[in-house]
């Protein structure tokens, strides 16, 4: 049971646990997925480029999808741009540097996904979640510049370098690999470049020639649609309420007259929930949609 009472440290600087009663054992592929998720959130540490962090994007989405947590099948390409911000941001509190706007960046991304219902946080994850609160929590409440993100950076690395099995001369080696470009996955992409040219040229000949057609996904635009779709119904169920009503008005049988009162009311109801649907979509959209100015504070 992860709380102050049953937390302690040892002379060795070990954690130790007293109860035991929250514990649970995390299934392989959890393990596995989250593994991969922390590896791939602290690689590179706080100092690191657009392109290496676009790969541990990949390597982080590949986790949560391992996990559990992801569904299988979902838009790659909104979460892997959802997963760039949150580790950019992440890196810049590293940093001390102040995030961009999340509305602005992945605003639509993250709407869809979430209306999608393509993530799913398995029960484990609660232990988990509230393990690494607790240990903020009492980290914070011993010194107001804790920072659990800072303290886990030297162990990840370690942790990677493990995982790795290198010795320490195979560890100069790749570095100075990487660092002259003398590697394979250098020379295999100096090797290639003409072919990967040659692709380039070759499709774009298809694109003018009309043989390859781009397809584009506007979310922005799939948002509007939606809204002129649930605007359109409720205008539709207002005209047949309407007319009903003014046939009740002008029949000279009571049965017209009731069927008539009867069918408006029943579209009135009805234009009334779709009334409803839009407001419900207008509030949610403005949750997710920026709407302040560059001169805004």
């Amino acid at each position: 049971d992860p709380h102050p009472g049953n937390l302690c440290v040892d002379t060795s600087g070990n954690l130790v646990y007293y109860d035991f009663g929250m514990m649970d054992e995390l299934k392989p592929n959890v393990r596995s997925g989250f593994r991969k998720f922390c590896t791939a959130l602290f690689a590179g540490g706080p100092v690191i480029g657009d392109m290496e962090l676009a790969e541990n994007a990949k390597l982080l989405v590949d986790g949560v999808e391992e996990a559990g947590v992801l569904a299988r099948g979902a838009d790659r390409l909104a979460v892997e741009k959802l997963a760039r911000y949150f580790m950019r941001t992440f890196k810049d509190k590293q940093l001390g540097k102040k995030g961009g706007n999340i509305k602005e960046t992945v605003g639509t991304d993250l709407q869809t996904l979430t209306e999608n219902g393509v993530f799913r946080f398995p029960s484990t994850f609660t232990f988990i979640f509230r393990s690494f609160a607790s240990i903020d929590g009492i980290g914070k409440g011993l010194s107001d510049n804790f920072d659990v993100g800072k303290l886990a950076q030297p162990f990840i690395e370690k942790f990677t370098e493990v995982q790795k099995n290198e010795t320490p001369a195979e560890k100069s080696l790749n570095f100075f690999a990487k660092a002259t470009g003398l590697n394979q996955p250098d020379i295999l992409k100096a090797v290639t470049s003409p072919k990967k040219i040659a692709y380039i040229e070759e499709t774009l000949r298809s694109i003018e020639r009309g043989d390859l057609k781009i397809r584009v996904r506007s979310l922005e635009n799939e948002k509007a649609l939606e809204r002129v779709s649930l605007t359109q119904g409720k205008m539709e169920n207002l005209l047949v309420a309407s007319l009903l009503l003014n046939l009740a008005g002008v029949a000279t049988s009571r049965i017209l007259r009731g069927a008539g009162v009867v069918g408006a009311v029943a579209f009135g109801v009805q234009a009334f929930m779709a009334s409803a649907k839009v407001a419900k979509f207008d509030k949610t959209q403005a949750k997710f949609v920026a709407t302040k100015f560059v001169d805004d504070e």
